[in-house]
């Protein structure tokens, strides 16, 4: 994983969203559901809501993937939340295992945290329901990782004290696991004492040995749940991560996500066409190429989302790896952090703006991406397993496939600003 040049924070309940220009934090909307109903562990239990737990071992992915599986999970038509990993949220205000708070007093803090943001995001979620397919809380690491760092048994003295039994840890309609890199792809392992400076990440301690135990540990909590997928590293990481949203997918009854891409050159749909394709999500997306720093991977940040659900901001890197396929990561970013790095923009390049629709239409998903500055052709994407497999395209005006052709890429259509047949 390349990690981008400057410090990012996980993404926690307070992570703020731009609405038009008023900034709107999720904290405020979720404590007021909070107020609503409290602590009664029957309300917060109700509900439609799919709750999907995202654990593993260090520098497996985990909180890497986030942005990615969330975007993969909005374009199928279901609103996502996220609850940050308790632990880290913790510790980054100050709350730290040392002479005031001991390990067993950190762990009950951390379930409390836990246990108090699952439950905010459960009552907010009734607020989406009737908009969207469904809502889909990613949490980043779930109850029964405490197992990894206590006891069993003090784990369920802790649960007994929130009124909850073991069976409630795993309350999860799927967990995936991602295996540390440090199990299968060592050489891909970042921590502070690699000695490959390329593969350096000085917030991580645990040696390639100590990611491996750890990872068994966090697996091994979790080997009561019925809903355990272990995703290991015996593909690379863009892989690794369809391997995780197909589980997820599998859960939610859609179409697994493919692994290629194909791209038409199609004639701009009229209103008409665009919503008898029966779309399932909507977005308004601004791209900004930022300067190179490593020959041939593409760099950029993305705002993307609409007024109404506010926005989500993410940055980018892209490298060749294949006829159609790109290798790609990405994380989620705060406002701020998009902000700043707006200022190492590429100014020979043009940002892009696009409204992107997502649909499915026999059993794939497509993205149809419609740009301001053309009123005469667009671009169809689809998702395939084979770059040469036969396909059936909705009923649009086909001009031809772009795959293939540099021209139709983002990265050179943020060049000149136009599309031609």
């Amino acid at each position: 994983m390349i990690i981008p040049p400057f410090k990012w924070s996980v993404n926690n309940i307070s992570t703020n969203f731009v609405n038009g220009s008023v900034i709107i934090s999720i904290a405020v909307v979720l404590t007021a559901c909070y107020n609503k109903y409290g602590d009664n562990i029957k309300d917060w239990r109700m509900g439609n809501m799919i709750k999907v737990g995202i654990t593993g071992g260090p520098g497996g992915g985990k909180s890497s993937s986030l942005s990615t599986i969330a975007e993969k999970i909005e374009c199928r038509g279901y609103k996502v939340l996220t609850a940050p990993e308790a632990a880290t949220k913790l510790m980054a205000n100050g709350i730290v295992i040392g002479e005031h708070i001991s390990v067993e007093t950190f762990q009950k803090l951390v379930l409390k945290e836990q246990l108090h943001n699952e439950r905010l995001a459960r009552l907010a979620s009734e607020y989406y329901e009737k908009d969207y397919k469904g809502v889909v809380l990613l949490c980043d690491r779930g109850l029964a990782d405490q197992m990894a760092y206590v006891t069993r048994n003090d784990f369920e003295k802790l649960l007994v004290q929130e009124g909850l039994r073991l069976s409630d840890a795993y309350d999860y309609d799927s967990v995936i696991h991602f295996v540390t890199a440090a199990d299968g792809a060592e050489e891909y392992y970042e921590w502070a004492g690699n000695p490959n400076p390329d593969r350096v990440n000085k917030f991580r301690r645990e040696s390639p040995e100590e990611a491996r135990e750890k990872d068994r540990l966090t697996r091994n909590a979790w080997v009561g749940s019925d809903h355990l997928k272990i995703i290991d590293n015996s593909t690379d990481f863009p892989k690794k991560i369809l391997r995780a949203v197909s589980e997820i997918f599998s859960v939610l009854g859609e179409p697994a996500p493919m692994e290629i891409e194909r791209k038409f050159l199609i004639r701009r749909p009229t209103a008409g066409q665009i919503n008898a394709l029966g779309w399932n999500n909507y977005s308004s997306i601004i791209q900004t190429y930022l300067k190179e720093t490593t020959e041939g991977v593409e760099r950029r940040v993305r705002q993307r989302g609409t007024k109404r659900d506010g926005y989500k901001f993410t940055y980018t890197e892209k490298y060749p790896a294949g006829r159609g396929t790109r290798g790609e990561n990405e994380i989620g970013i705060e406002m701020e952090q998009y902000v700043g790095l707006l200022a190492e923009a590429d100014t020979e390049l043009h940002q892009i703006v696009k409204e992107r629709y997502c649909f499915l239409y026999d059993n794939r998903q497509f993205e149809l991406d419609l740009f301001p500055f053309s009123d005469k052709y667009a671009i169809l994407e689809i998702e395939v397993r084979d770059i040469d497999e036969k396909i059936v395209l909705p009923a649009l005006d086909i001009v031809k496939e772009v795959t293939d052709d540099p021209r139709y890429k983002n990265h050179h259509i943020a060049k000149i600003m136009k599309l031609e047949a």
